[in-house]
């Protein structure tokens, strides 16, 4: 049996050692300030072994449980209703761990917790639960890594950095606009953007934007260099289409295609807005990758990738590549020079 984990799987692994961590160190402090133990120090012990237990309740809970199987389904009814609903689900859950006490019983202290500070320390740990909540769902509509850099203030100041960008875009969803309507064509757009989900977190890559029937995506230079991700990603894409287009044919008559542009270099990454803050990249790079992605049309080609980028990319496995020589890209009075790439040759 395959001990494969899916990159989505691997992401949201990487995320529960933050929530757990939280979830032991809120707990440590409310365990000091509420003791019902001897000493302090115990006091902190149980409310972390408490809160890693809630915590652990709840990463399984929001980053497993609602994202497979029959529960996913719950993600199409309105936010306010699943709150309601987590929160009932959750206030009985807290409620059975604080009674239980597992902290107290895994050091061998009984707990001398009555009425009215059960219900203050289940009244505490579920305001915390539900700022989790709240927060994990607005780290899903920005992105975790956007969300978690506007926390740390990473980009509050404006910088510098060099990052590789892949342009997507959906070929034929004009025509088909046309032939569908558009709430057809939204049904038909968000169905491939969720199966492209998988790609990208396999390939380390953070989704930018969408715009329309495209999707920015991009890495890190350290992210980017390990193993060709922003080459491999778009293929990886379209063999996860390939593996849906019988679903597509059946309910929207089409097949989904792609064709991309990948790019590198340098750009500055900031925070803009004021009532809704989001972190922006702005430079030449953003521009010659989304003109490249047009040039496909005039090539010919499905997938473009500058120069820069193969060579930024360093060791990039066996790749079939046709020199397109220098392109004139529109607005650009430099012409940049790029390359056709056609796939990744099978593994041996």
């Amino acid at each position: 049996m395959s001990t494969h984990l899916s990159g989505l799987t691997r992401q949201r692994l990487r995320r529960v050692p933050v929530v757990l961590g939280l979830s032991a160190l809120i707990g440590a402090l409310y365990g000091i300030v509420v003791s019902v133990s001897p000493s302090p120090f115990v006091g902190a012990l149980i409310g972390a072994v408490n809160g890693l237990v809630i915590g652990a309740c709840i990463a399984w809970f929001e980053l497993f449980a609602l994202r497979t199987g029959s529960l996913r389904r719950l993600s199409a009814i309105p936010f306010s209703l699943l709150l309601t609903l987590k929160v009932a689900v959750y206030t009985i859950a807290v409620a059975a761990i604080i009674a239980y006490g597992p902290g107290e019983h895994l050091l061998g202290v009984a707990g001398q917790m009555d009425a009215s500070t059960l219900a203050r320390t289940v009244g505490f740990s579920m305001a915390v639960t539900l700022i989790f909540v709240v927060m994990l769902q607005a780290a899903r509509l920005v992105g975790y890594r956007t969300f978690a850099a506007l926390l740390a203030g990473r980009y509050h100041r404006p910088h510098a950095e060099k990052r590789f960008f892949l342009f997507v875009d959906v070929v034929g969803s004009t025509a088909l606009a046309e032939r569908l309507g558009a709430l057809q064509v939204h049904r038909f757009l968000a169905r491939i953007f969720t199966a492209l989900a998988e790609p990208i977190a396999a390939s380390r890559g953070e989704i930018y934007q969408y715009v329309g029937d495209e999707i920015v995506v991009t890495w890190e230079e350290s992210d980017g260099r390990g193993d060709a991700g922003p080459l491999r990603c778009l293929f990886e894409m379209r063999s996860a289409l390939a593996r849906l287009a019988d679903a597509f044919r059946a309910r929207f008559d089409a097949e989904p295609e792609l064709r991309a542009a990948v790019h590198f270099g340098e750009v500055i990454t900031g925070e803009v807005g004021e009532e809704r803050r989001a972190i922006v990249f702005h430079g030449d790079v953003m521009n010659v990758a989304a003109r490249l992605e047009q040039a496909t049309r005039e090539t010919g080609s499905r997938f473009i990738a500058s120069e820069e980028a193969l060579l930024a990319l360093g060791t990039v496995g066996e790749l079939q590549c046709r020199d397109l020589g220098r392109l004139a890209l529109r607005g650009r009075l430099e012409p940049i020079h790029a390359f056709a790439v056609d796939e990744l040759s099978a593994p041996a």
